[in-house]
Formats: C-alpha cells, sequence, structure tokens
C-alpha cells in the first residue's frame, strides 16, 4: 500500500519505511509502541503521527489534509504548485534510524 501512495503522491511526499527491528533505539526514543506508525515530516521536524493499520483511504485523506495546510497554490490538475510538503533529499531518514 505504501508504495502505491508514493507513487500517486510523488509531488507531495517522500515515503519512507524503516524496519523497526533494525531502529528499536529510534522506536524508543519517538515512543513508538505500535506498528505500523506512520509520521509526517516538515523540514526535518515531526509534526504528526498515528499508529495502526487503516486503508489505503485513510492514509491518503492524512496526507492531503497536511499537504493542504501546508501549500495552497495548485495547478490545473490539483497539484501544488511548490509542493506543500517537500520531498525530503534521497538520503534523508528520520533523525536516529539506520538506512536497511
Amino acid at each position: 500500500m505504501l508504495e502505491q501512495l508514493a507513487k500517486v503522491n510523488a509531488k507531495k511526499v517522500r515515503i519512507v519505511k524503516v524496519n523497526a527491528n533494525q531502529n528499536l533505539e529510534w522506536m524508543r526514543q519517538e515512543n513508538i509502541r505500535g506498528v505500523p506508525t506512520v509520521q509526517f515530516y516538515l523540514k526535518g521536524k515531526k509534526v504528526h503521527q498515528f499508529s495502526g493499520s487503516y486503508p489505503k483511504d485513510v492514509v491518503q485523506q492524512q496526507i492531503d489534509l497536511h499537504a493542504a495546510s501546508w501549500g495552497k497554490e495548485t495547478d490545473e490538475d490539483g497539484n501544488p504548485i511548490m509542493p506543500a510538503i517537500q520531498p525530503m533529499p534521497k538520503e534523508w531518514m528520520p533523525p536516529g534510524v539506520t538506512p536497511e
């Protein structure tokens, strides 16, 4: 599901999957008690988080909600002219997370 959302929202977000078993210390620091947990970052800082398994449309609604609150101007297709959620650099990972 996340792969599908990543493709559909490529202009808005960068979706990163983190292996919980390989990042236990980070999970403790972030107070993550359930998997999956979805976090939203803006300019490298966490601004929202929710846990639990939700249907794809619910996660899409959260992406749209945050994108709408951070950027208003859109093109004729409804895409942000300047993406509201700026894509993070490819090498960026949430603080404390190590790449797989």
